[in-house]
């Protein structure tokens, strides 16, 4: 049987990994999007690159012979989990949504949730004077023209040059990171605003902690709603077990 991991994230390199371990009957086939450079590291074949919609993962997953698919992309990598789900239900093969669980919001936080990033900047707009930004490259347009505030971006990567913000600073960084290091990098730049999508996991849970601690407004971006069609999980071990019940 053939597994297809649609990977990209911190769940999704250690699914593969457990599957190589459990299931050595499995030819396990691990797609990134390559949006970053990221350096692969993975068990079992990689595949990089888009699939063109669709049409064109229904055709990879028949071309290839795909027994079933596992979606442990980011939450709000919205478009490849609606194909995902379309191109299995076409190709009548079983899909499973690997969904990473929501935060929990530290008790007695200034908590505010936005629909998107433009709704964010409006509000970094009226209420701050120096926002940490983590959300991301590609929405990093909405905070053009905040005139005074301050802004404190990390990204994994650099932001392309037509996204450089005024009045801001970059940080690099790939996550884990630490409640000591973000409660330093907060305080260092005076943050009284936090802005980031509703990722969850706990890569980059130490953010919300940190901002809690010294009093900062954390701006959350709601999470997408996930695909109606298919399975989904909210742990690796979870999804290992449905995989056991696909593969015997």
């Amino acid at each position: 049987m053939k597994l297809l991991i649609l990977g990209g994230t911190t769940e999704g390199r250690a699914f593969a990994t457990q599957v190589d371990a459990r299931y050595p009957q499995l030819t396990c086939i691990t797609s990134f999007a390559g949006t970053t450079h990221t350096a692969v590291d993975v068990p079992g074949e990689v595949r990089i690159g888009g699939f063109g919609g669709i049409q064109g993962l229904r055709a990879y997953i028949v071309d290839q012979g795909i027994d079933l698919v596992v979606d442990a992309t980011h939450p709000f990598a919205t478009q490849i989990t609606a194909q995902a789900a379309q191109a299995c239900v076409e190709a009548n093969i079983a899909y499973l949504r690997l969904e990473r669980p929501q935060w929990t919001v530290p008790d007695n936080t200034d908590v505010i949730f936005v629909p998107d990033t433009a709704e964010a900047a409006r509000l970094v707009a009226r209420t701050s004077s120096s926002a940490f930004l983590t959300i991301g490259r590609k929405d990093l347009a909405e905070f053009q023209n905040l005139g005074k505030v301050k802004l404190l971006v990390r990204s994994i990567e650099a932001p392309d040059e037509n996204l450089q913000l005024d009045n801001a600073t970059y940080v690099m960084a790939r996550p884990p990171f630490t409640l000591d290091d973000e409660l330093k990098l907060m305080q260092n730049h005076r943050i009284d605003t936090l802005v980031t999508k509703a990722s969850g996991g706990d890569a980059t849970r130490a953010k919300l902690d940190a901002a809690a601690q010294i009093g900062a407004r954390i701006v959350l971006v709601r999470r997408p709603p996930p695909p109606t069609t298919g399975d989904r999980v909210f742990n690796i071990a979870d999804a290992v077990a449905w995989l056991g019940t696909k593969t015997t």
